[in-house]
């Protein structure tokens, strides 16, 4: 499958052709475990050094925000009725039952023989009758995450509130998720070049769209879903959106809700010291020290081993909060469910994938459509029909830019150049609703925000499009905050009620006219 087509061409495993003998594969392993030891080991004594300096320095206290301000009414709960027992371990049904609820795990298996993890929340009082009166609701996790991210923070989750409010909800689970496996190629998976072979428009075109039609064959009163995506969710989801060879996909989404997708770079990208220096690599230099499989293979054993123990989960924020200077004043201040989150994260995804987002080399990638560093420095509204027009010159000045400009191709090939339309004439227009964090500077939500009204003529605000943007939330915040369901769960809601109530008035008045 090329870069630069959106034809979805299935590519059999077998014509994958191996780059390294066994000797090279193997030197290879040892040499990038080795090197990316050393990374993690470094990136890990860096947030501890932080975290001492800021306690130091009295900057460590969390400052929790005013819920109220933005709960539309609702109330965050205690997350779990018994939270003094309430254990930390890596079984996703076990908090599902600690929910008075269940999971239904199945295997679907992709076009390129992949084999996933599909999720099903059920409760178990319900008859089959009532699970199939359910309307679906299809949630994609981001990267490194997996399907427990939109559970685990118990009643007051994204997911646990859909499903109250009388949804059916299917978590989905990418390719390798925390275990390798696939339908025809056999051994060990976790060093083989033709099983780690994919990037994101794998993701894209072979899994989302096998999970949606998977979850639809047992729906047999709907043939319709809300599609929900988080971040990569959201970027894989708009990249099978806008594929007109997937149009049989698009008919089968109802509504689409993009969490904080990763579509453009923000901020961060020139804040973080260590994103910096990993994005300028070459291709040689990723080579010797992420190897060719998954990246960062011992944490994810390290995940493996250590995630029940309380030092896993207080490392991991602390991680986090070093990397992305992500806190946690709007999650639930119980740190036990913090380390429940962190436990269904570090799941294993290729390297080739995290090229895509962080290799400068990759001329389609994320990083292809990073602005320059004053734009985001800027704390005024920015001109993205300015900036875009001219990003790759030394100097941006408004005097400079013409009319003529502003419709000037990308300086990139990136498959979500700003300036040119997606949705096509012979594209189905999804109903949308865009949802971003106002602190979320790892991705460019306004940018995004800006392409969606100024260059998608099928998609009108108000109608078919609209956009919350909550106050003080970051790019975890947007599904893992407290009150996420009152900022955000309430919302989605919302605009599907509204949209269809409106559907149901013009369809009476086409009625009547008849």
């Amino acid at each position: 499958m090329n870069d630069d087509e959106d034809e979805f061409k299935v590519q059999s495993i077998a014509d994958v052709k191996n780059k390294y003998n066994f000797v090279s594969k193997y030197l290879l392993s040892f040499i990038s475990f080795f090197f990316s030891t050393i990374f993690c080991t470094i990136l890990c004594t860096g947030a501890i050094f932080q975290q001492l300096i800021d306690k130091i320095r009295g900057k460590s206290k969390i400052i929790l925000p005013d819920i109220e301000i933005r709960s539309n009414g609702y109330i965050p709960r205690q997350a779990y009725d018994d939270m003094t027992n309430l254990k930390t371990i890596d079984d996703l049904q076990y908090y599902l039952k600690q929910l008075k609820l269940d999971l239904e795990e199945y295997e679907v298996t992709t076009p390129d023989g992949f084999i996933l993890t599909l999720h099903h929340i059920i409760n178990p009082t319900e008859s089959q009758q009532q699970r199939d009166e359910r309307k679906p609701m299809y949630m994609q996790h981001g990267l490194l995450s997996c399907s427990a991210t939109w559970i685990v923070s118990g009643k007051n989750s994204l997911a646990y509130y859909m499903f109250e409010n009388g949804y059916d909800v299917w978590l989905g689970n990418n390719r390798s998720w925390f275990e390798a496996k696939h339908a025809t190629l056999k051994g060990d998976l976790y060093n083989s070049e033709k099983y780690w072979n994919w990037s994101i428009k794998h993701l894209a075109y072979y899994d989302l769209p096998s999970f949606i039609e998977t979850v639809l064959s047992m729906k047999p009163k709907h043939d319709k879903l809300v599609l929900v995506g988080h971040s990569q969710g959201g970027l894989q989801s708009f990249l099978m959106l806008k594929n007109p060879y997937l149009s049989y996909i698009h008919d089968k989404i109802d509504f689409f809700i993009p969490i904080a997708p990763a579509i453009y770079p923000g901020r961060l990208f020139y804040t973080r010291w260590f994103i910096s220096i990993v994005s300028t690599l070459p291709k040689l230099a990723w080579l010797i020290m992420f190897g060719y499989s998954a990246i960062l293979r011992n944490l994810c054993l390290m995940r493996l081993y250590l995630c029940q123990y309380w030092i896993f989960g207080k490392l991991s924020y602390y991680m986090f909060y070093y990397l992305f200077s992500w806190n946690g004043s709007n999650w639930d201040q119980d740190r036990k469910i913090w380390h429940i989150l962190f436990i269904f994260n570090m799941s294993y995804v290729s390297v080739d994938l995290f090229q895509f987002y962080l290799g400068k080399f990759n001329q389609f990638g994320f990083m292809s459509t990073l602005l320059p560093k004053e734009v985001y420095m800027n704390d005024d509204e920015i001109d993205y029909f300015v900036v875009d027009a001219k990003r790759n010159l030394e100097e941006i000045t408004e005097e400079n830019i013409t009319e003529s400009d502003k419709s000037n191709e990308p300086l990139s090939k990136s498959y979500f150049p700003y300036n040119k339309t997606w949705f096509t004439e012979n594209i189905k227009k999804v109903p949308m609703l865009l949802v971003l964090g106002d602190n979320d500077y790892l991705v460019d939500g306004k940018r995004l925000l800006s392409h969606m009204l100024n260059f998608e003529p099928g998609y009108t605000k108000y109608k078919n499009f609209n956009f919350i943007n909550v106050p003080t939330y970051n790019h975890l915040d947007v599904i893992w905050a407290k009150d996420v369901n009152g900022s955000i769960g309430y919302e989605i809601l919302k605009f599907i009620k509204d949209i269809e109530n409106e559907q149901e008035f013009n369809e009476a008045m086409e009625l009547k006219l008849e």
